[in-house]
């Protein structure tokens, strides 16, 4: 059974790196070219080159096969402007680039492949007669940015960001026989493409835990597909303080969370040599303290029937809740708190302690009271009746039955039946 799986796991890797997109690159990398230049484009597949061969197309239709990855493109001519792709053996159909070939006075270079953030950006003006240029300026959504970034021979940005995409242009000053004039090239549109979006920091279950419960965080990010390979390090942050990383991990755990816990958090996400980062949005973690339940009452004595001057013990405790929990005691009908902590004592019980007790216990959240319990203090006077007066008036009154029963016996006695008579008569 193992082995099955294995199987079926290899035959799911196999066919994921089949299907892997083939990348197509050009040489020199400018999408502009004058007539009669050259370039060279590589096809890289997911598996090296074999004996199959390596399918190239222009504008959608097949130009030709090769035994190698490359495809030679030699004294272009303005024909083979176009949309190029390829498609290499064990891959998928490769990103398109195109290819312009211009006979304009002045041209500007722009790369052919994406450029994503953080990479470097690059593009030179170059004039029909090398040589011809004097001076060059360089455009960007019509303003000039030639002093940021240009130096005698090319506009280099060490590192892109996607707001410098938009449309390039540049401006030379060209010689043309005994004159000097002014040339401005096409304007080409750059895009500085995402590496990988804005992070986005990922409760698993609530922003507001039960103290004592897991709290599971992700740093989501989506990484473009055209860099699969690029490694992504993750920070975790509350407060401003590094919780966690850099690391490859995108998630962050506490086992069991509490107090200490609460606070703003957030993730950051960065390239390895840190060329790009980024940060989530904050997010709010309040951690709640599991709620007061099941407050409960013991009394000594047992049921709360305690003889007046006698020592009485109330005892609060809780099924459930967390935190620091404080306990308060109360008498029905009086607003007055009776004492604090899990007891409470009456050293010498009075009559007029009598009544209906109960406490209150509260962890900072809502508080939670205790049933009712009744107690019933038993005096002395009462004891007297119960214990001294109830024996005497049973002897008293056993006295007087034993009384009237002499009574009777003697007067029936008094008194002799006629019949009894008759029979000493005779």
């Amino acid at each position: 059974m193992a082995g099955s799986r294995a199987l079926l796991l290899l035959a799911q890797v196999l066919s994921l790196a089949a299907t892997e997109k083939a990348l197509l690159t050009m040489e020199p990398p400018w999408s502009m070219i004058f007539p009669g230049e050259s370039v060279t484009l590589r096809c890289r597949g997911s598996h090296p080159h074999g004996q199959q061969p390596t399918a190239w197309y222009h504008n959608g239709k097949l130009l030709a096969h090769t035994t190698t990855d490359t495809y030679m493109i030699t004294n272009a001519r303005q024909k083979q402007t176009g949309r190029y792709n390829c498609q290499s053996p064990g891959s998928t159909s490769s990103n398109t680039l195109t290819l312009t070939v211009s006979c304009d006075w002045l041209i500007l270079q722009v790369p052919s492949h994406i450029v994503f953030e953080g990479e470097p950006l690059h593009m030179q003006c170059r004039g029909w007669d090398p040589g011809s240029v004097v001076s060059v300026r360089y455009y960007r959504n019509g303003a000039d940015i030639t002093t940021c970034y240009a130096s005698a021979k090319q506009l280099s940005i060490p590192r892109a960001e996607t707001h410098q995409s938009g449309r390039y242009h540049c401006v030379g000053q060209m010689n043309s026989f005994s004159s000097v004039m002014k040339r401005e090239s096409q304007g080409l549109y750059v895009s500085i493409q995402e590496l990988f979006s804005s992070p986005v920091l990922s409760v698993a279950s609530s922003a507001e835990p039960l103290e004592g419960s897991p709290l599971n965080l992700s740093c989501v990010t989506q990484l473009s597909p055209h860099r699969p390979h690029t490694v992504l390090w993750y920070l975790f942050y509350r407060n401003n303080t590094v919780l966690q990383g850099p690391e490859t991990s995108f998630t962050y755990q506490v086992p069991t969370v509490g107090l200490v816990d609460r606070g703003s958090y957030f993730c950051e996400v960065r390239t390895e040599n840190s060329s790009v980062w980024k940060r989530s949005p904050q997010v709010p973690i309040a951690v709640r303290r599991v709620p007061i339940s099941g407050v409960s009452l013991e009394v000594q004595p047992h049921e709360g029937q305690v003889m007046e001057g006698q020592r009485l013990v109330l005892s609060c405790s809780v099924a459930a809740g967390t935190g620091s929990i404080s306990f308060s005691w109360h008498r029905e009908g009086s607003a007055e708190v009776l004492g604090r902590g899990t007891h409470y004592e009456i050293p010498s019980a009075q009559q007029n302690d009598n009544g209906q007790y109960y406490c209150t216990a509260s962890n900072g959240d809502i508080p939670a009271q205790s049933p009712r319990l009744q107690v019933t203090v038993v005096g002395v006077s009462s004891l007297f009746y119960c214990h001294v007066r109830a024996p005497l008036l049973l002897a008293a009154l056993g006295t007087l039955l034993s009384g009237l029963v002499a009574v009777h016996v003697l007067t029936a006695g008094s008194k002799e039946p006629k019949g009894v008579k008759q029979q000493v008569a005779l």
